[in-house]
């Protein structure tokens, strides 16, 4: 195996491991996204998201810490799905490399 081959095959191994640890922490993480309902003079946030065909609004509560850290877990699925996307991008980079190489 020559010397681009193993750095080749290294690099689609270290971007497979990201992509599992990605995929891993992205199950954790909540979909959708947060809206505020005024009702009654009272803003109210809820999660919002679709299963299926249905749109599901999760009650998360008024303005608190519990709001800021739905919000912080959205912005970093939204991360997450960016990184995703360019390790997705580099892995079949690299993986048209590999068949050049052999």
């Amino acid at each position: 195996m020559s010397l681009l081959e193993n750095a080749v095959a290294q690099e689609q191994r270290r971007i497979e491991y990201m992509i599992e640890k990605y995929e891993t922490e992205l199950a954790d993480l909540p979909k959708g996204v947060l809206i505020a309902k005024m009702i009654k003079g009272n803003q109210y946030y809820y999660l919002q998201y679709r299963s299926g065909k249905k749109t599901i609004s999760e009650y998360i509560g008024r303005k608190s810490d519990k709001v800021g850290k739905v919000q912080q877990q959205i912005e970093r699925r939204r991360h997450i799905q960016s990184m995703l996307k360019a390790l997705s991008e580099e892995y079949a980079t690299a993986q048209k490399m590999m068949e050049v190489c052999i």
